[in-house]
């Protein structure tokens, strides 16, 4: 019964397990295990990070995917913002957001920049508020984070990174 208290928690969440948890234990039974207590906390583990992944969105996953490679851009798209981490330097993810920004013919209204960090606010068209901002991580580490709107556009978004993609010869 010491599994009871981890099924409750998780009924919080509408999700019941406990078939589940009785279905591992009867396969375990079946199968004579010797290491039961391995495989169920294996079990509950991967039945948590399948959770983590169902509450959280597949954003986390994607980025996680996408940054295995390396000189590979990884992005998420959280709260609004698009962020996302380039393995290249400061200088030039500041220069190609300038750039993509120019042919999205959108506007930039005002620029800041010092050696950590800058930021650019620009307009749309429509009048929609584009706003990236530029951290400088180290010698070949930048974070861009680009939200476009008041609450975000993950659409507009992506296309300004891509663009950004484009001029950095980031996949």
């Amino acid at each position: 019964m010491k599994n009871h208290k981890n099924v409750l928690a998780l009924k919080r969440f509408g999700i019941h397990l406990k078939g589940v948890l009785h279905f591992i234990r009867v396969f375990l039974r079946i199968t004579n295990a010797t290491n039961r207590g391995r495989v169920m906390r294996s079990a509950k583990f991967t039945i948590l990070i399948a959770l983590l992944i169902v509450s959280c969105g597949c954003a986390a996953l994607v980025a996680a995917v996408a940054g295995a490679g390396v000189g590979v851009a990884s992005y998420a798209y959280l709260t609004g913002d698009l962020k996302i981490e380039y393995p290249r330097p400061y200088e030039s993810v500041w220069d190609a957001s300038l750039n993509a920004l120019k042919d999205l013919d959108i506007k930039v209204k005002e620029k800041r920049k010092d050696s950590i960090s800058g930021k650019i606010k620009a307009e749309r068209a429509s009048g929609t508020p584009v706003t990236i901002k530029v951290k400088n991580k180290g010698s070949k580490l930048t974070i861009v984070k680009i939200r476009v709107g008041t609450f975000g556009d993950k659409e507009a978004s992506i296309t300004i990174m891509e663009a950004i993609d484009s001029y950095l010869g980031v996949k």
